[in-house]
């Protein structure tokens, strides 16, 4: 006489493994978690990014108002002049007036050299053109 057993059929080792369909549905699920977890993280920071830069520029605002009105002190005009935002692309482009006034007085000393230059090179043109060395 065959026994039976209320207890449900053990599996064999062959059902109990992952099969390979099973393992790439797994690790897919997992893919599309993580994507889903980085989309919402990166709309959250959509929706935060402009308030945030809002309130960087309003402080770096505020440090410059209080750093010139600091140096504008000595000055005679004591008048507080922000920097023409239509051509600053970077706030690290912004530059000092006496960085200017620096770079224009090499440029004077640089051309003045380019004429010098000029010059010299033209006289031993006509030197080495105009009398021949025989």
């Amino acid at each position: 006489m065959i026994f039976r057993t209320n207890k449900p059929a053990s599996k064999s080792k062959a059902s109990s493994a992952e099969t390979p369909f099973e393992a790439r549905r797994r690790a897919l699920g997992e893919q599309e978690a993580a994507l889903k977890a980085a989309t919402e993280k990166h709309r959250r920071f959509i929706e935060v990014a402009p308030k945030i830069a809002a309130e960087r520029q309003k402080e770096q605002r505020e440090i410059f108002l209080k750093n010139a009105a600091r140096a504008d002190r000595k000055s005679p005009h004591g008048a507080v002049q922000l920097p023409d935002s239509r051509y600053l692309h970077n706030e690290a482009t912004v530059v000092s007036p006496r960085t200017r006034r620096r770079d224009r007085e090499k440029g004077k000393w640089v051309f003045f050299l380019l004429v010098a230059l000029l010059a010299v090179a033209a006289f031993w043109a006509w030197q080495t053109l105009a009398h021949p060395a025989f």
